[in-house]
C-alpha cells in the first residue's frame, strides 16, 4: 500500500510539471501580436556564364518568404522581422495593412550572408491605432 502511494504521488507530481510547462510556453506564445506562421529560404547562388576568354559571373540575393498573422484586433502598419543564423542577422520591415486573422505572404531579398538556415522572428510591430509591440 505504502509504495502504490509513492507511484500515485510521483505520477501526480509529473502530470502537474508537464502540464504548468505546457501552460507557460502557450501563455508566452499568445503574447507575440503577429505570429510567423512559416517562412522558407531560397539562398543566393552564382551562375557563371562563359565570355570570350573569361567567365562572367551573374550573383542572386537569396529570397525568404514569410507568411504570418496579426493576432491584434487593431491591424498592423509595420511588422519588423529579425532573420537570424549562425553567421549573421538580418531585419526585414514589411509595411501595409495586416487585418486581424488574415494571413500574409510576402517574399524578400536577403543577404547571402545570412547562411541556408535561419530562424525567423517578430522583434518589433506598430498598429493603425498608434500602438506599438516589441520583442
Amino acid at each position: 500500500m505504502k509504495n502504490h502511494l509513492i507511484v500515485t504521488a510521483a505520477a501526480a507530481l509529473i502530470a502537474a510539471t508537464s502540464a504548468s510547462a505546457g501552460a507557460q510556453s502557450t501563455v508566452a506564445f499568445s503574447n507575440d501580436p503577429v505570429k510567423v506562421v512559416s517562412y522558407s529560404l531560397q539562398p543566393a547562388y552564382a551562375v557563371a556564364i562563359p565570355a570570350y576568354a573569361s567567365s562572367l559571373y551573374i550573383e542572386s540575393t537569396g529570397k525568404v518568404t514569410i507568411s504570418f498573422v496579426n493576432a491584434n484586433a487593431a491591424p498592423a502598419t509595420i511588422v519588423r522581422f529579425a532573420v537570424r543564423s549562425s553567421k549573421a542577422t538580418e531585419l526585414i520591415v514589411d509595411k501595409g495593412t495586416f487585418s486581424q486573422g488574415a494571413r500574409i505572404t510576402h517574399d524578400f531579398s536577403l543577404d547571402p550572408n545570412v547562411g541556408t538556415s535561419p530562424q525567423v522572428e517578430v522583434e518589433q510591430v506598430t498598429f493603425a491605432d498608434g500602438t506599438a509591440w516589441q520583442r
